[in-house]
């Protein structure tokens, strides 16, 4: 597999003149490297669960309530899994049997907790690892962890917090398990202080990142830049994707590799990362006020299933 640098590159285009460029903002590669510095493959492509709730609760259903009904749709759909949003290790429980009667895993679940504050922190790591615990009986390889937001967190609230995802991850490894932090608005206010923290002040062996694109741009006042900004300056680090779209600031009904934001772009900067092949794509699309209700879940899930794998076969 090929690692491309600027020497490789020197290196590479004299062998390869007459070849096509690739040109996409301020990344200049070689066709042809372009397309082999990750070789194509088939991605699997898993979903989140806010992105299942909330679609069917447009259409009147409870999805817990459904659950086999709901995730034989996912398995039509051509999804591989579901990415469960747990806070305690009992939540598992009902999505076990289901998701094993059509074959979907689990490889991934969401978690939130503060572990910025000394007064809850030992709890709080303690319940998490609980929690991990009971997911790996299911085979879940990644812990999707957003910190509970507060806006402004102060310098020692920060240095606490990256303290503990170290911990953390650190005890996950121990599981055979990787700790991925994700994040919205209130981790990108104040210059992204506590974004940048927690990517700047922990240990790479023992936290990775979980990219949301979108939140980096909403958060980011809709600016694109600051997604490909974050995505250049942790691609190392990221071992999952949150993947939303949005059409002039507003969540699209299915996802679509370029809108609001150029996927083919952020994939192509990915794509210089020797890990890129491992990286877990999950689906995170969802309505909000002003999106368009055209389509059924299943047809959703569908179109964004085919899409996201033209964009990873891209």
């Amino acid at each position: 597999m090929i690692q491309q640098n600027r020497r490789n590159f020197i290196k590479n285009t004299a062998v390869l003149t007459g070849s096509a460029l690739l040109v996409t903002d301020h990344i200049i590669l070689p066709q042809a490297i372009a397309q082999t510095v990750h070789p194509t493959r088939q991605a699997e492509v898993f979903i989140n669960q806010y992105t299942v709730d909330t679609f069917y609760a447009r259409e009147g259903i409870n999805f817990k309530e459904n659950l086999d009904r709901c995730f034989a749709e996912l398995k039509e759909a051509g999804l591989a899994g579901f990415e469960a949003s747990i806070n305690q290790p009992e939540e598992l429980d009902k999505y076990f049997d289901a998701l094993e009667k059509q074959n979907l895993q689990l490889r991934s679940i969401y978690t939130s907790g503060n572990l910025h504050d000394e007064a809850v922190d030992e709890l709080e790591i303690k319940r998490l690892i609980a929690v991990a615990a009971r997911a790996k009986s299911a085979g879940t390889k990644v812990v999707v962890h957003n910190p509970q937001p507060k806006s402004g967190k102060s310098d020692a609230e920060l240095d606490r917090q990256n303290q503990n995802f170290n911990i953390l991850g650190a005890e996950l490894r121990k599981l055979g398990m990787k700790l991925a932090l994700h994040y919205h608005t209130s981790e990108l206010e104040f210059a992204a202080r506590e974004f940048h923290s927690f990517m700047c002040d922990t240990d790479t062996e023992n936290v990775s990142l979980c990219f949301d694109a979108h939140w980096s741009f909403r958060a980011s006042n809709n600016s694109a830049v600051s997604a490909y900004s974050h995505a250049k300056l942790y691609a190392d680090r990221i071992v999952e994707l949150h993947l939303r779209q949005s059409q002039s600031s507003v969540w699209t009904e299915a996802f679509l590799t370029k809108a609001d934001i150029d996927y083919e772009k952020i994939f192509v900067i990915l794509r210089q990362t020797k890990d890129f092949g491992n990286c877990h794509v999950v689906l995170e699309q969802a309505p909000e006020s002003g999106t368009p209700k055209t389509l059924k879940p299943i047809d959703i899930f569908k179109q964004s299933v085919v899409t996201v794998k033209k964009l990873y076969g891209s």
